[in-house]
């Protein structure tokens, strides 16, 4: 079974996206702001997160940046969710360190399929 965090502010996609990935067999924890998906990732050793971009305060673009200079988390795959559509942002998030950008509003079985495919590699090792 692997570990997702999800890292969103609202909390209404942390409940979907916890049933679309407990249905995949996965086991979700949330945070509902940056600083504490910080934490979470540090402490709760995620197999990957789902982050989203647009948050108060702590940005998901801040939290990308803490999250790829860390070394704990470093190598941590993460899928971004944004509601912005424009390619330079989709580009900005692949140069920071995601490895997946998916558009909001989002079909939650799209982003439970996005995070199997980037478990598989490591689950299969």
């Amino acid at each position: 079974m692997s570990r997702v965090l999800v890292i969103d502010d609202e909390t209404v996609v942390g409940t979907i996206l916890r049933y679309a990935f407990d249905v995949d067999g996965h086991e979700t924890v949330v945070a509902g702001d940056g600083p504490t998906g910080i934490e979470m990732a540090r402490s709760e050793h995620p197999d990957i997160i789902v982050l989203d971009l647009m948050m108060p305060n702590v940005t998901g673009y801040d939290v990308l940046e803490v999250l790829r200079d860390d070394d704990r988390t470093r190598e941590l795959p993460i899928v971004v969710l944004t509601a912005v559509t424009m390619q330079r942002e989709r580009d900005q998030c692949l140069s920071k360190g995601a490895d997946a950008v998916m558009i909001k509003p989002f079909d939650p079985r799209e982003v439970a399929r996005a995070v199997g495919a980037l478990l598989s590699p490591a689950t299969s090792a």
